[in-house]
């Protein structure tokens, strides 16, 4: 049986602290070292070196749902 995955938890108090750039360092960092990487939702909000983090990592699909006759990403939705 294979060992159980870990969770962990970046927080930071306001936008553009460095949460997202921190874990996918770590994301990188970790595939590396042969560890299968799954990144399940980013958002770059244009910051590029952000962006060059998520090269060559594979990233799930978004989900598009319909709510009130109107097509919406899954985030806006769920609670």
């Amino acid at each position: 049986m294979a060992d159980r995955g870990q969770l962990r938890v970046y927080l930071g108090a306001a936008p553009g602290v460095g949460k997202s750039y921190a874990m996918l360092g770590e994301a990188r960092r970790r595939a590396g070292r042969g560890t299968d990487v799954v990144v399940g939702y980013v958002e770059t909000h244009g910051r590029a070196r952000t962006a060059v983090l998520l090269a060559g990592l594979a990233v799930m699909p978004r989900k598009t749902i319909t709510y009130r006759a109107r097509p919406s990403p899954s985030w806006m939705w769920t609670r």
